[in-house]
């Protein structure tokens, strides 16, 4: 089966020449009610963002990639919802593992508990949001030398990247769980302990190559298997590599 976080990117770069085709035939560029709309200026797409943020109902799906900017970005477009009143909609932002140390839902401004952050193992390349399953607004790839972005409004092309983006995200690992995770592995050889598993290395073998007692190795088998909530030594392995964690 195809990883959804790469098939949400390949999805991303078809969309250019659909945008494209679409904007030269039809010729409509008014922002606020086109069926697709080119942005050129950095400016104008940070206050597009804003507001499809500002006006969403029910949801707002992020997807983030590891750019010098992201953070900022992000941060300011969720900063609108800091001050709405009553329940706001839910977010969730898809982000590449290397953000994880960047990521934090107190940095957003927006209620933490409205704000979930999960980590696309086969990482992010571009930068898109989609706003109530009817609008979205993607970053153009290399937009220092292009235009900066698109607002989508056509139904089939909005639901299509939602439903994608949707699928990767039940795939992700949760920014906390990654976390607690990440410094699992980071000490006493945890991910190397995780590579023999896949490997099938035997526990006398796997101990010997980490020069530490049998005992000790299971104990760390043990206690990567709970925080994976793996059922078997080779599922934890998959589950590792489905999550990213391999990459650290």
């Amino acid at each position: 089966m195809p990883n959804p976080g790469i098939l949400c990117d390949q999805v991303l770069s078809q969309m250019r020449p659909l945008i494209e085709s679409v904007v030269n035939e039809v010729q409509i560029r008014a922002l606020e009610d086109s069926t697709v709309a080119v942005i050129d200026d950095r400016n104008t797409a940070a206050n597009a963002l804003d507001a499809l943020v500002e006006q969403a109902e029910s949801s707002v799906h992020f997807l983030v990639p590891p750019a010098a900017d992201a953070v900022s970005v992000v941060g300011r477009a969720l900063g609108t919802l800091a001050g709405r009143v009553g329940e706001g909609p839910r977010v969730r932002i898809l982000a590449d593992p290397d953000m994880a140390g960047e990521l934090r839902p107190a940095r957003f401004g927006a209620p933490p508990e409205s704000v979930e952050i999960r980590l696309a193992a086969a990482g992010v390349r571009h930068a898109a949001v989609v706003v109530d399953r009817r609008v979205a607004l993607v970053r153009s790839p290399g937009a220092a030398t292009g235009p900066e972005a698109s607002l989508v409004r056509a139904p089939g092309v909005v639901r299509a990247l939602d439903d994608i983006m949707l699928t990767a995200w039940q795939r992700a690992a949760p920014l906390a769980k990654f976390q607690r995770l990440q410094e699992c592995l980071g000490r006493d050889s945890g991910i190397r302990i995780l590579k023999l598993l896949s490997d099938g290395c035997t526990d006398e073998a796997a101990a010997r190559e980490l020069e530490m007692s049998v005992r000790t190795y299971r104990r760390r088998v043990a206690d990567i298997m709970r925080l994976l909530d793996a059922r078997s030594r080779f599922q934890a392995g998959v589950l590792a590599s489905s999550m990213g964690l391999f990459l650290t």
